[in-house]
């Protein structure tokens, strides 16, 4: 396990030595090995659509994007977003617990609430608390996740602050089953049948997550008011943690003509989970439920040089908890949102441009049914009687983004976004970026202003909300050098963003506030191998070297100032029945987590690493047996304080590819 103080240069002399493996590796064998797709399955493939809300070649977007597509998902074994999100330079990754538990996410310094998630370019975050249950929200029927690692509100308005995350499904075609089990009674069913263009995705996972734990200390300045005495927690099992999923995904992609085409995707997902609750403050009892519908239609009409899509999409969420037995009652969060938009890609000979309105409708409501008064120290004190809250906001916006080839190689762009949001009125965002590839090297980079509205729980959350909140606003910049050699390719990156009226929760008033400047920069190198008798080396280092609070001086909380990942894999092929992934990855820490907190505990959290391998053996034609281990090297750590991460464990699967 890591301990704090040699945290941050770990990771740096980790990623510096994997990028002198891959280079030393690539000198080995044929002069000029042709790039194959698993050499840039991560970071490049043909054509992304959420870099510039276009279909583009990648190379063309001046914002960073990793793209994790279906081949990487199944080769990890990727049940979840989340996990699917593990490795991909600059994600930051915070979990609960095992599966079904909450994961904190975040981009390059921005944190859940500042980076939008979508379903095929629509917003799917949650309106109520700004973000979405990624290690809740399942993989089956996803083609691929495209990641924009930079400020994207002139595109998506807000949220966009760190970034985006649109997951893009696909219809099946054919059949495909898949069946594993595993520890902590882990189980999991995926089924998929489809002609290519109607299909049917479906998964059913359970675990109970009953697992062991070590002794745990902590200083004392970062125990929280329950706690009595030390900060010792002794070592014992998790209990309650049990993890309970069902997703069902219905996907059309109809041609009518050879101009007309139109997509529709209908989900439904339900989770259920126990709230096994920090070290020094359990819940045996607490169990929750989050039950997501969501449905689009594209209408997509395509000529020689526009592509016009009609857009419709919504989702609703249910979120309950429920603790009787110990008379905390049961509270149903309800929120639904409605999204209508238009778009217009145009492209001509040296100008391009992405013209679009989107029109939304957020709703959310708090209910908090009878129950007895838990403030009370009498176990007979009276009921208080049922109440809830309930509100809506609107969103109107049109952006712009136009692109000039000013010489082959050579792009520039310009947009610019108006954004009414009730009640708290328009604002503008613009940007800058630009492309230029000169041989094998390639330079990007990006300005633009960013934003994000509080959400409704901010706002109207019954005893600890703040109706007087003023949008959030930032300043973003990044730059890539990228470049490519016969063994590999390689880039270097910087990012920055400085903003105000950050939107932090004040402990004392008990109520969020507008209290915070912020400013963060970074650094994130990548390097990927040519494919060597079949095996693709991969690595990455994202140094946050800087993510400071400027109102009070501190770090801000769940920042880790470095973070590293190498793989090696080897894909199966018609010729070679085996296959194998071997991951190694370390989340830093900056030493000093203790003196980083906003409040009791909240930046609190251990640095760790993780040791990943799976070994997939065609036994039959439609038959594939893969074995995988996670956290081979058991390192045992709270990634969120009082929150024991589960240790070594391991899992068969049996799948027909």
């Amino acid at each position: 396990m890591f301990v704090h103080f040699g945290a941050r240069r770990a990771p740096f002399l980790f990623a510096f030595l994997a990028c002198a493996t891959i280079a030393s590796i690539g000198t080995i064998g044929p002069a000029r090995a042709e790039p194959t797709a698993e050499a840039s399955a991560l970071p490049e493939i043909a054509r992304v659509v959420t870099s510039d809300r276009r279909s583009a070649p990648i190379g063309e977007s001046s914002r960073p994007t990793f793209v994790v597509d279906r081949s990487r998902i199944e080769a990890y074994g990727a049940r979840t977003v989340a996990e699917a999100l593990v490795g991909v330079p600059g994600v930051e990754l915070f979990s609960y617990g095992a599966f079904g538990s909450l994961t904190n996410y975040g981009i390059r310094g921005a944190g859940s609430e500042s980076t939008l998630v979508l379903i095929d370019g629509i917003p799917i975050t949650d309106p109520t608390t700004g973000s979405v249950q990624l290690g809740q929200l399942s993989t089956v029927g996803i083609d691929r996740i495209e990641v924009v690692e930079s400020g994207s509100s002139t595109l998506y308005g807000t949220s966009a602050v760190g970034g985006v995350i649109n997951v893009v499904t696909r219809v099946p075609r054919g059949t495909y089953l898949a069946a594993s089990t595993g520890s902590f009674a882990d189980r999991d069913l995926r089924a998929s049948v489809g002609t290519g263009q109607v299909g049917l995705d479906y998964e059913r996972h359970v675990a109970t997550n009953a697992y062991g734990y070590p002794a745990l200390t902590y200083s004392p300045s970062s125990c929280s008011s329950f706690a009595s005495g030390p900060c010792k927690f002794p070592a014992g099992v998790r209990t309650n943690g049990n993890g309970d999923e069902t997703t069902v995904r219905l996907n059309a992609d109809v041609a009518i003509s050879s101009h007309l085409r139109v997509r529709a995707r209908v989900d439904d997902a339900v989770t259920q989970a126990g709230f096994p609750g920090r070290l020094d403050f359990l819940s045996t009892t607490a169990t929750g439920s989050n039950a997501m519908k969501s449905a689009l239609v594209d209408i997509e009409k395509t000529s020689a040089h526009d592509t016009l899509t009609v857009s419709v999409g919504g989702s609703q969420t249910r979120s309950t908890f429920v603790d009787l037995p110990t008379n905390f009652g049961e509270s149903d969060v309800y929120s639904g949102r409605t999204q209508f938009s238009i778009r217009d890609a145009i492209s001509g000979k040296h100008t391009d441009a992405v013209i679009g309105v989107d029109l939304a409708r957020e709703s959310g409501s708090f209910s908090f049914p009878t129950t007895p008064d838990f403030a009370s120290s009498s176990p007979t004190a009276p009921p208080i009687a049922a109440f809830g809250v309930g509100a809506k906001r609107s969103l109107s916006a049109a952006y712009v983004q136009i692109g000039s080839t000013l010489r082959p190689g050579a792009r520039l762009t310009a947009g610019l976004r108006a954004e009414n949001d009730a009640p708290f009125g328009s604002v503008l965002a613009p940007s800058f970026g630009g492309v230029i590839r000169t041989g094998k090297v390639r330079f990007a980079g990006d300005i633009g202003e960013t934003f994000r509205v509080p959400t409704l729980q901010d706002l109207y959350y019954p005893g600890a909300s703040n109706p007087n909140l003023r949008p959030e606003k930032s300043s973003n910049a990044d730059a890539t050098i990228a470049f490519d050699t016969a063994t590999a390719s390689y880039s270097v990156g910087y990012f920055g963003r400085s903003g105000s009226n950050f939107i932090v929760f004040d402990p004392v008033a008990f109520v969020p506030v507008n209290a915070r400047r912020a400013q963060t920069a970074g650094l994130v190198f990548t390097a990927t191998s040519r494919a060597l008798a079949g095996v693709v080396v991969e690595a990455n280092y994202t140094d946050l070297y800087r993510a400071l609070d400027l109102t009070t001086g501190a770090r801000l909380p769940r920042n880790p100032v470095g973070q590293a990942s190498i793989s090696l894999r080897h894909a199966m092929t018609a010729r070679d029945r085996v296959g194998f992934e071997l991951r190694y990855g370390i989340v830093g820490s900056d030493g000093d987590d203790a003196a980083n907190r906003t409040g009791p505990a909240a930046g609190t959290f251990d640095a760790y690493d993780s040791l990943d391998a799976n070994l997939h053996v065609r036994i039959a034609r439609d038959a594939v047996l893969t074995l995988r281990g996670t956290n081979l090297g058991d390192t045992r750590a709270a990634p969120i304080f009082g929150y024991p991460a589960p240790g070594r464990r391991f899992a068969v699967e049996l799948s027909t590819r």
